[in-house]
């Protein structure tokens, strides 16, 4: 059985929110505006530079391979596309694919984050989601208890390019 975990006094999430808009599927370029600190109209000006057509449906070209060239421009190495059947199948952070259909092939990405304390004896798991809810609450939800209803059916690690000497 899960313990209720207790959200920390003063947590401040290193990842912000961006909002998604009303495009219902531009949260994979909301994904990558969180993870990279651009807007989505960046992140969606890059994609078009690299392919991406501007104007309806241009989510068949946000594949693994689009996602990568997108984040290593801004430093960031992003692994493929794989399975996870919860949380601790994923790594620090990466961009997760929930409320997934199998038969359609078709979710929605937020991103995932496990935040550690300064002096490393504690671990925040929470999740920044691009969808416009109504309810503010779920744009951030923090701690296991509350990611239990939002598993993660598939994943993307995302990490720091390494520097080169």
């Amino acid at each position: 059985m899960a313990t209720p975990q207790t959200t920390p006094q003063g947590f401040t999430p290193f990842f912000k929110r961006v909002c998604q808009g009303e495009d219902r599927h531009a949260d994979i370029y909301a994904c990558i505006a969180i993870l990279t600190n651009k807007t989505v109209a960046d992140i969606q000006q890059q994609a078009e530079s690299l392919g991406v057509p501007k104007v309806g449906p241009y989510y068949p070209y946000l594949d693994g391979d689009m996602i990568a060239k997108l984040l290593v421009a801004h430093n960031l190495v992003a692994t493929v596309w794989k399975e996870a059947a919860g949380y601790n199948d994923l790594p620090d952070v990466a961009i997760a694919m929930v409320d997934y259909s199998p038969e359609s092939e078709v979710g929605r990405c937020l991103v995932f984050a496990r935040q550690r304390s300064a002096d490393g004896k504690s671990v925040h798991p929470y999740v920044v989601d691009p969808y416009p809810h109504a309810d503010s609450k779920l744009h951030l939800r923090q701690g296991t208890s509350e990611l239990n209803g939002l598993s993660p059916s598939w994943f993307i690690g995302v990490h720091p390019k390494p520097t080169s000497k």
